[in-house]
């Protein structure tokens, strides 16, 4: 057994318990847009937009996505009229892309109700106490690199 306090077991280990809380969340995402059918994957997206990631190529290094399958899911949302896609007038080889009004419509929807319900789920077991202190650790663990744009 290793003696790092984030491997208690290798079958339970924090890795792991990151990834399914982000799958557990992942799952609350789909489950309270799937009236409005949207995924997590393109919610993310549409808030990436929101918080003014206006480039693919930005939304993609964000979230830590494949440029093909943004490019997909990019198309997708543009047909499904979510977000328009103009082209960028310093670059003609880039896009530059906004949220629709349908777009900003689930954003603000999101802002107003669904973080609230979705991380309420998320944290149901939690007091909130234990809540903040999550918050407070994962913060602290993560580069600031990372943290700092969604400051």
């Amino acid at each position: 057994m290793n003696d790092h306090p984030g491997i208690i077991s290798t079958k339970f280990h924090l890795g792991l318990l990151i990834h399914l809380a982000n799958q557990f969340k992942d799952q609350l995402i789909s489950h309270y847009f799937a009236g409005a059918d949207i995924t997590a994957p393109q919610f993310k997206v549409l808030i990436s937009i929101h918080k003014g990631f206006t480039s693919p190529v930005e939304i993609s290094k964000n979230l830590v996505m494949d440029a093909g399958a943004m490019s997909r899911m990019v198309d997708r949302m543009v047909k499904r009229e979510l977000i328009a896609r103009t082209p960028n007038p310093q670059d003609k080889r880039q896009v530059i892309l906004a949220l629709t009004d349908k777009g900003h419509a689930l954003c603000d929807r999101f802002e107003k109700e669904a973080l609230t319900s979705i991380i309420g789920d998320l944290t149901a077991r939690l007091t909130h106490d234990e809540s903040r202190l999550l918050v407070e650790l994962i913060t602290k663990m993560l580069p600031d690199e990372i943290v700092a744009p969604h400051r």
